[in-house]
């Protein structure tokens, strides 16, 4: 059946029938809703409030009342996100390291608003939101280490996984601030159709040379250097979990690596993998998805790594999963060190790398890491002369400074007074990680012989 459908109570509109019953059943449902938890209820009914930071800068945003303790739009013009409390600092921080003092000036902040959350938030609930529990979404009863492959694919494209529980429509701590929305406003989505995405190629050679020359890098490894860096664009608000995607999706093509002609060797946007996703739950690929988020066509719900398992899946092309969660008992750290175990190894085992080098090159692909509210790419580890550890990251959230791109293409030598300042936008370690303990990595493997496409 093809055409349009259409709610009989509100007008709402979809070309998927199926979207249409759930929506009957989660908005306009006789009692209780099987597929609305009933805090989400609760929620749903308070929708209405925008942040006074949404309305200065005139981002649209459709967050319940009670979110407002826990939910703070960045007060930095341009950016657009609303972040959790847990967050903030080190958005506002990262913000700073991406706007250097040695060449622009700081992320401008919105009228009246503060540069640090401190002076907004009180201490009790900073302790709160510090304890937030991660990750969103990772499966029950996964253990912590490597995960096989969530869905073995075949010539149909994977089977019906079921869940091992009952499945629920997620809420505002899995979808964010947009968890209800159904449809993005015109303006953003004439933005991203018209503008697509902001990307840097050629990063990774120049922050090779910064690690050479930094005094504080005992050894660091880095992932193929044409991988991109792809970033949100002005006002955009969050698309982390595409942004990553597109990321993950830049190695294959730039490279040529198989699975490049299912993406007609260019990257797609938010719209087609919103498609994508879509058509992976039409083929039975991870279909609780869309009890879980609804809709996902036009929206801002937020997406993690089941949709980004969907998405490569549905072109039939491999991925492979690790989790680290602590275990009753385990320091706080624990899985912290154990991811950096993992992506530590990942790269050291790659075929031809140069282990007597400081900077130790591979081609090996970035990984998709997926924590409680974020997800960053991570193109490589760096650990530092005291033993510390740190990812080395490209957070879709931020830009690459001009101190940074200045150098792309060898346009001038990479001579920097302060290698480890110009670094640290792409850093993640203990200070960051250790308000999470629970994170999952997805890395691209291969794909296999079929072939498909998306238009």
């Amino acid at each position: 059946m093809s055409g349009v459908f259409n709610c009989p109570f509100c007008g709402y509109k979809d070309s998927v029938e199926y979207s249409v019953l759930l929506h009957l059943e989660v908005h306009h449902s006789e009692g209780k809703s099987p597929f609305v938890a009933d805090e989400e209820q609760t929620a749903a009914a308070a929708v209405a409030a925008v942040t006074a930071a949404a309305a200065r800068s005139g981002v649209e945003a459709t967050v319940a009342k009670e979110e407002l303790t826990e939910y703070y739009q960045c007060p930095v013009k341009s950016c657009g996100e609303i972040l959790h409390l847990a967050r903030l600092d080190d958005h506002l921080e990262l913000h700073n390291a991406e706007n250097p003092a040695d060449g622009s000036n700081p992320g401008e902040l919105e009228s009246g608003a503060q540069p640090s959350s401190s002076s907004s938030c009180s201490s009790s609930m900073r302790a709160q939101a510090a304890a937030m529990p991660g990750p969103s979404r990772a499966k029950p009863g996964v253990p912590a280490g490597v995960t096989p492959n969530g869905i073995p694919l075949s010539s149909t494209g994977g089977p019906h996984v079921k869940p091992s529980k009952p499945v629920r429509r997620l809420g505002k701590k899995e979808l964010g601030a947009y968890y209800n929305e159904e449809r993005m406003p015109r303006w953003l989505e004439d933005l991203l159709k018209k503008r697509g995405y902001k990307s840097s190629q050629g990063v990774i050679p120049v922050l090779a040379q910064l690690l050479q020359q930094n005094k504080y890098t005992q050894y660091a490894y880095l992932c193929h250097p044409e991988t991109q860096h792809i970033s949100k664009l002005r006002n955009e608000g969050s698309f982390c979990g595409y942004r990553n995607i597109q990321m993950m999706i830049s190695y294959i093509v730039n490279t040529g690596a198989p699975g490049a002609i299912a993406f007609r060797n260019t990257i797609p946007s938010i719209f087609q993998i919103q498609d994508l996703i879509e058509k992976g739950w039409d083929q039975g690929i991870h279909e609780e998805g869309r009890i879980e988020l609804g809709s996902l066509r036009g929206t801002r719900k937020y997406i993690g790594t089941p949709e980004a398992q969907t998405l490569l899946a549905s072109l039939n092309i491999q991925w492979d999963m690790q989790t680290f969660k602590n275990l009753d008992g385990d320091p706080p750290s624990a899985s912290e060190n154990r991811m950096y175990d993992a992506v530590e190894q990942y790269f050291a085992t790659a075929p031809g790398v140069n282990m007597q080098s400081k900077v130790r090159n591979t081609r090996r692909p970035p990984i998709y890491l997926q924590h409680q509210g974020h997800s960053m790419t991570i193109i490589g580890i760096e650990r530092q002369p005291s033993g510390n550890r740190n990812l080395l990251v490209f957070d879709p959230s931020f830009a690459d400074p001009a101190n940074i791109t200045r150098h792309i293409d060898n346009r001038r030598p990479v001579e920097h007074s302060h290698p480890d300042r110009a670094l640290k936008l792409y850093r993640r370690g203990p200070r960051y990680f250790s308000k999470y303990h629970a994170f999952e990595l997805m890395r691209y493997v291969h794909i296999l012989s079929r072939s498909f496409f998306f238009s």
